[in-house]
């Protein structure tokens, strides 16, 4: 499967039933399947079944005998939800992930290049409100790391 690049914003509604269409440009990606993980910030994030598959690879390692080891692979593997996306192009998000995120109703779908994030559109605005105060600070933080990497490969 070629790469997927992820992006844009959408804004969608979750339904009674907890049901939420996918990106019309993106549903083609999930026939298949996709991943809910729930995510640091108050998001969810979705992946792709080959998504997950690289996903997994980074957040777990396969030395479960170390007591850090076992406890990320349940944080992670304990928290996965599988769901499969309907003739609709919707996909359910389960009741206990629903009421950890707040989310009902007005919903925003943000693309992140290699997976998508699902938010209460409350919460996204105040997201995006912290990234507007930010943004001047976190593109310097940016250069400061590219810079710092130019200089280590030099030497």
């Amino acid at each position: 499967m070629a790469s997927v690049e992820f992006t844009g914003e959408y804004e969608h509604r979750l339904d009674d039933r907890g049901r939420l269409a996918i990106p019309s440009t993106y549903r083609g990606l999930f026939e298949h399947g996709g991943y809910l993980l729930p995510g640091p910030d108050g998001q969810l994030e979705l992946y792709t079944p080959e998504g997950y598959a690289a996903e997994k690879q980074v957040r777990t390692v396969s030395d479960k005998r170390r007591p850090s080891a076992r406890r990320l692979a349940r944080g992670f593997f304990g928290r996965v939800r599988r769901v499969d996306i309907d003739r609709q192009g919707r996909i359910l998000i389960p009741p206990q992930l629903r009421e950890e995120r707040a989310l009902s109703g007005a919903t925003v779908i943000i693309g992140m290049g290699d997976y998508l994030e699902i938010w209460s559109a409350d919460a996204w605005q105040a997201e995006q409100a912290e990234i507007d105060d930010t943004y001047a600070e976190l593109l310097q933080d940016l250069a400061d790391a590219i810079d710092a990497s130019k200089r280590m490969d030099e030497s």
